[in-house]
């Protein structure tokens, strides 16, 4: 999200403003005209912030739409988790944890 303030800006000369404000397309000052000219504020949402809200939702559906499954299979004593899967887990993780922790793994 960008969040301009055109009003705080008046005379106020910063490093850098002046090439800022040549990289600014025709088009979008021609939003701002439209918005009511000089002075207005404006602020610019990105088509991605939609989409990452929707993947976040979708994502957290699927988990819901799983722990229910492995509550049912646990309910019904249906449930086998595989061994070997969950020890490599706890084998990665560890290793992970000691590689960011910038301390050698214990032996």
């Amino acid at each position: 999200m960008k969040i301009d303030n055109r009003n705080e800006l008046g005379a106020v000369s910063t490093p850098g403003a002046k090439g800022a404000a040549g990289v600014e397309s025709g088009s979008r000052k021609g939003v701002d005209n439209l918005a009511g000219g000089k002075g207005a504020d404006r602020a610019e949402l990105s088509g991605l912030a939609g989409k990452i809200a929707g993947a976040q939702s979708q994502d957290a559906a699927d988990r819901a739409a799983k722990v229910e499954q492995l509550r049912v299979q646990v309910a019904q004593g249906s449930y086998r988790p595989d061994a070997e899967a969950i020890s490599k887990g706890i084998v990665t993780d560890a290793l992970a944890n000691a590689a960011t922790a910038g301390g050698p793994a214990r032996k």
